[in-house]
């Protein structure tokens, strides 16, 4: 079995790396250069394939238990559950050397698709852009090859593995239990489908500048494709918050740790790469700006990868330093950033825009602007998550915070007026028109929010001030003036984002309504699935607009608090206006050996019983680990959060005493609902028209 995963590894590499030279070879204008651009067409499935067995030797390794695989013995999973198989299979990229191969081989499945979308044609374009895919396989490949830690198929050591059982150090082995949640099992895949998807308008916007094919074209035929990557990035992202949110026990889904930050920055750079797309397929404009952005969204994807495997900063996400993948991932950014700007410099009579900005209240500038918000975050990020290995100066939540505060008040207020403007430029009074009902109506559910902000939220302020530590540096850092001003600000702008966009759908709801001659229902379907690129635009943008309500009351306004709790029934704790009376402590031990300790409260809210919440943690017997599993109650503008985190020795004096963490998270159900929102509107953006059939 190793020997074979092996040989898949090896047919992967060579594969990809003789399909390289083949479409260098075909190049060449004459009979041998299309038969080497044929072959590099056949060569590049041919590393799927050896990829894919490769893949499937070590999936069935793992339901085998075979511990022969020093990578199953490492990261097996012990759960006994009925997820059991799942976690079996996420055993896969649950480690350093899976997780490389798993990246490797969603990369040559990608390629492999092309090479079958492509293999008819002649042109260079896709020849190309699989030229540079089949390079960064090789790269990734060679990782694996050249460096034991890197490499999945190494044979446990025999001092460990005894008639196939693992002894000794190794009987302890096994996957991290923290990565035991359902979540995780969807978080890595999701993750590295985007990471992988992200490489191709990379490898496309370098092939049109090497074939010198600088129209729309090329956009075109990979915009969908890189919606697609971009949404899995995001389900991923999502998926990542909701499991920090539930097992890491901190209470929130988002701490601006360094890896979580490296996920998010190709999202960032993405986002301003699909707008920018737009333009230059829509307007043949940005087309520098376009190109720059493919490679700066690859870059962030690779610093992902370089930043968990460096060693240069510290992560409860970060596999162990491996100064080969650090220097191997730092030489591919920087050929990937030198290969575009060299090809940019080359082509740049080519690129140049078919017409320039008007003013500063046109589509274009608005776009433009998008860009460079975009970037200018995502660089600020980068360079304060590496801060301690570059300036030995570490940043915190709050320092990260400030900046996510200024640049999304500018983000919001650029996307919710945009649709107002022509492009190239607006008159004022044009503008005005248009968006004074819009802001309006937004009045409404504006005066809403701050009801519910001077009644349950502005509370929160006062009273986490009033505490001190921590929590009152992070309430206190602006000033109750300014905090105000940016909750008020934010609330406002998400409202008029989300109404204003509502009546552009409306509009062409009606529009088309009036056109057509149709009912409202037909319109509202014709619009939703025949302009879908537009229709999931405007979904997301009303996502956003939920997201940052969200955001405001789950980050801004969390309530919290650490009590000892005596070990004896009616032990009464209390936060706000909820009363938590401890009931009883159950200790379960599973099939698998481990054992669950649950704190069992009842919950009362104005002297009103609302139920039970029961927070536990997980003693796992063969890691000798322990997890915490959060408890989280939800109300409609609120989430209960319990965390369970241990419980002290009795003695003949003192009484055992449960160490509880709770919070309250306002507004948070906002976040989720408005995060899955915008994913489905970007898979609506993303869904393929139907082809034309030719009889």
């Amino acid at each position: 079995m190793l020997l074979l995963g092996k040989a898949g590894l090896w047919i992967g590499f060579l594969a990809a790396l003789v399909a390289v030279v083949a479409f260098l070879i075909g190049r060449t204008p004459d009979k041998a250069g299309r038969q080497a651009t044929k072959a590099g067409f056949y060569l590049t499935l041919l590393s799927t394939i050896g990829m894919t067995m490769a893949v499937l030797v070590i999936v069935v390794a793992f339901f085998a238990k075979d511990y022969s695989f020093a990578y199953v013995a490492e990261n097996h999973s012990t759960d006994a559950s009925s997820l059991a198989w799942l976690y079996t299979l996420s055993g896969l990229w649950a480690g350093q050397s899976g997780s490389i191969l798993f990246w490797a081989w969603l990369m040559t499945l990608f390629s492999g698709w092309l090479a079958m979308k492509n293999a008819h044609r002649d042109d260079g374009l896709p020849a190309m852009a699989l030229m540079v895919m089949n390079v960064i396989v090789v790269i990734f490949a060679l990782l694996m090859v050249m460096t034991e830690g890197n490499n999945p198929f190494l044979a446990t050591p025999s001092e460990y593995y005894v008639n196939g059982q693992l002894v000794g150090a190794a009987s302890q082995w096994g996957m991290n239990p923290l990565l035991q949640h359902w979540a995780m099992i969807l978080h890595p895949p999701t993750l590295f489908i985007g990471y992988a998807g992200l490489a191709i308008p990379f490898a496309y916007g370098l092939a049109a500048l090497i074939v010198n094919e600088t129209d729309s074209g090329w956009v075109k035929e990979i915009d969908r494709i890189t919606v697609f990557s971009w949404l899995f990035l995001g389900i991923g992202i999502g998926l990542g918050s909701v499991w920090a949110y539930v097992v890491l026990g901190w209470g929130g889904f988002w701490g601006w740790d360094p890896v979580e930050n490296a996920s998010i920055l190709p999202w960032f750079v993405g986002l301003g790469l699909i707008h920018s797309m737009t333009v230059y397929r829509r307007k043949g404009n940005m087309k520098v700006w376009t190109l720059m952005l493919t490679a700066l969204t690859f870059v962030m994807v690779v610093v992902g990868t370089f930043i968990t495997r460096s060693g240069l900063v510290q992560s409860v996400h970060a596999f162990a330093e491996d100064p080969v993948a650090r220097n191997l991932f730092m030489a591919l950014m920087i050929a990937t950033l030198l290969s575009m700007i060299i090809g940019i410099i080359v082509r740049w009579n080519g690129l140049k825009n078919n017409t320039d900005f008007e003013a500063l209240t046109g589509k274009d500038a608005m776009y433009f602007l998008n860009n460079v918000l975009m970037t200018i975050a995502s660089v600020i990020i980068l360079f304060m998550t590496v801060a301690p290995a570059i300036i030995d100066r570490t940043y915190g939540a709050n320092q990260y915070e400030v900046i996510a505060r200024i640049v999304g008040i500018i983000y919001l207020l650029v996307i919710a007026v945009c649709p107002a403007l022509n492009w190239g430029s607006t008159d004022g009074r044009t503008v005005w028109q248009r968006l004074r009902l819009p802001l309006l109506i937004s009045l409404i559910p504006f005066l809403l929010l701050v009801w519910e902000w001077m009644v349950n939220l502005r509370p929160v302020y006062a009273d986490m001030v009033a505490l001190g530590g921590e929590n009152a540096e992070k309430f206190s850092m602006y000033g109750p003036f300014l905090y105000d001003v940016i909750t008020l600000l934010g609330f406002f702008l998400a409202c008029f984002l989300i109404v204003n966009t509502l009546m552009l759908f409306v509009r062409g709801v009606r529009a088309r309504a009036a056109g057509t001659g149709t009912g409202i229902p037909s319109a509202v379907g014709a619009v939703l699935f025949k302009a879908r690129k537009q229709s999931g635009g405007y979904i997301a943008h009303i996502a956003l607009g939920i997201i940052v309500i969200g955001l405001i009351g789950s980050v801004m306004y969390v309530r919290s608090g650490a009590f000892n709790v005596n070990n004896e029934a009616g032990t009464k704790i209390q936060m706000a206006d909820y009363v938590f009376t401890y009931d009883h402590l159950d200790s379960e031990t599973l099939t698998s050996g481990d054992v669950v300790s649950t704190a069992v409260f009842n919950v009362e809210r104005g002297g009103r019983s609302i139920g039970q919440i029961g927070p536990s943690q997980t003693q796992f017997a063969v890691q000798g680990q322990v997890r915490l599993n959060a408890s989280v109650k939800s109300e409609p503008l609120r989430d209960i959060f319990f965390v369970f985190n241990g419980m002290t020795e009795e003695t003949s004096s003192t009484p055992a005493v449960l160490q509880i963490d709770v919070k309250i998270n306002p507004l948070i159900w906002f976040a989720w609902t408005g995060f899955g929102l915008m994913m489905l509107g970007t898979a609506l953006a993303t869904w393929p028209k139907k082809q034309a059939v030719s009889r």
